[in-house]
C-alpha cells in the first residue's frame, strides 16, 4: 500500500515539477531568418468561399426536401 500512495506521489511531483523546468531549461540560440515576400501563395479565396456556400445550400436542400416517393403497388 506504501508503494501505491509512493508512486501517486512521485506522478504528482513530475506533473507539477516539468513546466517549471521547461520554462527554466537554457533556451537555445537560435537565429532567425529573414523574412521576404512570405504571402507569396496568398490569394482571394472567393471562389472557394462561393462554392462552400453553394455546396453547403445544396446539401440542406437534399436534407430538408420532402420527397414523398409514394410506391406503385397497393
Amino acid at each position: 500500500m506504501k508503494f501505491r500512495t509512493m508512486a501517486a506521489a512521485v506522478a504528482a511531483l513530475t506533473l507539477t515539477a516539468t513546466p517549471v523546468l521547461a520554462q527554466t531549461a537554457p533556451a537555445l540560440d537560435r537565429a532567425a531568418a529573414p523574412v521576404s515576400d512570405a504571402s507569396q501563395v496568398g490569394g482571394s479565396s472567393t471562389l472557394l468561399l462561393v462554392l462552400a456556400v453553394v455546396l453547403f445550400g445544396a446539401g440542406i436542400y437534399f436534407l430538408v426536401d420532402n420527397n414523398n416517393d409514394k410506391p406503385n403497388s397497393p
